[in-house]
């Protein structure tokens, strides 16, 4: 008797889906927002949730949620059982909301990352991806990754270092960038960075490094975070180190003031903020404007005055215009004339 194959391959078919569809309603009622990456995301304006929601409702939720499957152990939250789950946010923090809120059905699509940074890498590097970033959007996120690239590689140096060596901070923890000049900061002068066990700590880091990119191609000799960045985003490694400063100098004021100057709502030069980022006597976050502003504020005194952000403002954006009509002339791709309209709208804006 001949085996019908197509009745296995249906009745297989109907039992996977249903056990997909029971899987994923429990994937749905146990899905955990951290604040650590939902606040790295500006929030929509009441405007566009509005317009999100209208959309959803009408239409339904035609992207799926994308989720991280995370052991709760691995992020510090309660556990039962050492391998413990937990389903993580990491893009359609608006629709996950509008949905639940409605009880509107939503798809879901599983991520796999080995750490917290390669998910925040994803989430910066989503939104870089997107062509309704403002100029300081984009560098913010771009500055934002850079930050964080530079905090893992620290941590990670400290953690296969002898004990008792710590990384240079500050500017002189160019992790990366000469990795014996890097090590070699924690030993006496004239001495070489240890081999046998402690060279070890050389190819940790070049593996983690390694991480970033291709599999199959070498970590090029002497590159630094900025010059890798900075290829990546075709822009100038200088230019990464001032979004840097700028990232930094934000993530030292309230979530909600910070998201209102990346929104546009509040309007304060670039170049405050990066001053914000060197000032290492501000502890607090600042929670107004008037503090950042004020003449009689101990730990920010800067003068500012709206002509100048304005000005600032159409200058950044005019060398954006110029290096993606650069790339343009070579790539015609739609995205980059896309991107050059937007920002020129955003400059209309300004000078009505």
């Amino acid at each position: 008797m001949k085996t019908d194959i197509r009745n296995i391959l249906a009745s297989k078919t109907k039992q996977a889906l249903s056990s997909n569809i029971l899987n994923a309603d429990n994937i749905r009622q146990n899905i955990t927002v951290l604040d650590e990456l939902k606040n790295l995301i500006p929030p929509l304006s009441d405007e566009e949730f509005e317009q999100l929601e209208i959309n959803i409702k009408k239409h339904g939720c035609q992207t799926p949620i994308q989720l991280w499957q995370a052991p709760k152990k691995e992020l510090g939250l309660p556990y039962t059982q050492i391998d413990d789950l937990v389903y993580v946010l990491i893009d359609g923090h608006n629709r996950h909301k509008i949905c639940t809120a409605n009880n509107l059905a939503f798809e879901v699509y599983m991520l796999s990352f080995q750490t917290l940074k390669e998910a925040k890498d994803y989430m910066i590097n989503l939104q870089l991806g997107r062509r309704n970033l403002s100029p300081s959007q984009i560098s913010y996120f771009r500055g934002l990754r850079y930050n964080n690239e530079k905090t893992y590689k620290s941590d990670n140096l400290n953690s296969i270092l002898p004990k008792g060596q710590n990384v240079p901070s500050g500017e002189n923890a160019q992790i990366g960038t000469n990795l014996s000049e890097d090590i070699g900061q924690n030993f006496p002068k004239g001495q070489n960075v240890p081999s046998g066990e402690n060279a070890q700590i050389g190819t940790n880091l070049s593996e983690e490094i390694g991480q970033n990119f291709p599999k199959g191609q070498n970590v090029p000799s002497g590159i630094s975070t900025a010059e890798r960045l900075a290829t990546e985003y075709k822009v100038s490694a200088k230019t990464i180190k001032r979004d840097a400063e700028f990232a930094k100098g934000l993530d030292k004021l309230d979530i909600e003031l910070r998201n209102d100057i990346l929104t546009g709502r509040e309007k304060v030069d670039k170049g405050i903020i990066q001053k914000i980022a060197k000032n290492d006597s501000i502890v607090e976050p600042i929670s107004s404007l008037a503090n950042i502003l004020s003449d009689n504020t101990e730990s920010v005194v800067f003068d500012y005055t709206e002509k100048n952000a304005k000005t600032a403002t159409i200058k950044e954006n005019t060398t954006q215009i110029i290096n993606i009509s650069k790339r343009f002339a070579k790539t015609n791709k739609k995205s980059d004339l896309e991107n050059i309209i937007q920002i020129a709208q955003n400059m209309l804006a300004l000078v009505d």
